[in-house]
């Protein structure tokens, strides 16, 4: 199995430079680390994507308050470190989860063009002003009509998947991570991202057992969005979304149930974002 979707953030292993290292380990052996936790969790492959929120480079794309205090890993380190645990011989991928904010677009594309990634995620956080999976702010799916919060999310996603920026969808159905189901019928949604995904070349979508972790207590994607993506042949990465090592390879065996169910039989794993299929064993 392969695991394309987890964050270093918990555990601060750089910082705005390769001195700048408030605990004082080397940052390698957080790199090691994971490694491990991958491999005895039977997971033989895994890509580090950070939040972009995270970096100065990227400081534009993600604007809020909040922001601000969690904006302090140095991009160029960061590439270099995870490039360096590669060459290593740690089976670990450089990438990135890039938040698509509407408007955007421009810095998110020079930040996509202008590293070396192995790996680029796709997602969706934020529609204006509210993210919608923040505990701070579950308040306002009380003023929100949920059925409207669902085709807001989903056109955003569909702008996301025409920019060409990504290599795969992050959880695709993020928007029922507190447990908000939609009320009426969504199939329209699915079918529109579902070709609107098979229009960019190569382009997958995640299949990710984080949902389960959450509120919601269900995987990501729902059964019916996934098989619509299988129905126009779009292929798939498997993730974790682990923020601990411990959840590295989490639920995998549901992740599998589901991929099997829609007809996948191998995953995609990507070296400078090109994709190679890989059995899912």
């Amino acid at each position: 199995m392969l695991d394309y979707h987890m964050h270093v953030e918990n555990y601060y292993p750089f910082g705005r430079s390769p001195d700048d290292r408030p605990d004082g380990t080397d940052p390698m052996e957080t790199m090691h680390m994971f490694a491990v936790s991958a491999a005895d969790h039977g997971v033989q492959e895994i890509t580090i994507t950070e939040h972009v929120y995270h970096f100065v480079q990227a400081k534009d794309i993600v604007d809020r308050p909040w922001s601000d205090a969690l904006c302090f890993y140095d991009m160029d380190y960061y590439v270099e470190l995870l490039q360096s645990a590669r060459r290593a011989g740690l089976p670990i991928k450089t990438g990135i989860e890039m938040d698509y904010i509407e408007g955007k677009e421009p810095v998110i594309e020079r930040i996509v063009e202008g590293y070396p990634w192995d790996f680029v995620l796709g997602s969706v956080h934020w529609i204006g002003d509210w993210g919608f999976d923040l505990v701070s702010m579950a308040d306002e799916w009380d003023r929100r009509s949920v059925d409207q919060a669902y085709r807001d999310y989903f056109r955003l996603l569909g702008q996301a998947v025409q920019t060409g920026c990504f290599d795969s969808m992050s959880h695709p159905d993020l928007i029922k991570v507190r447990g908000h189901m939609p009320e009426g019928d969504v199939t329209d949604l699915y079918e529109t991202f579902a070709e609107q995904v098979s229009g960019q070349d190569g382009l997958c979508v995640e299949i990710s057992s984080a949902g389960i972790r959450k509120p919601v207590g269900r995987i990501y994607p729902e059964r019916p969005l996934l098989e619509a993506c299988a129905r126009r042949g779009i292929s798939i990465t498997t993730a974790s979304d682990a923020h601990f090592v411990e959840d590295i390879g989490r639920d995998f065996d549901q992740v599998k149930s589901l991929a099997s169910a829609c007809g996948y039989g191998e995953a995609m794993s990507f070296d400078r974002r090109r994709a190679t299929p890989v059995p899912i064993e």
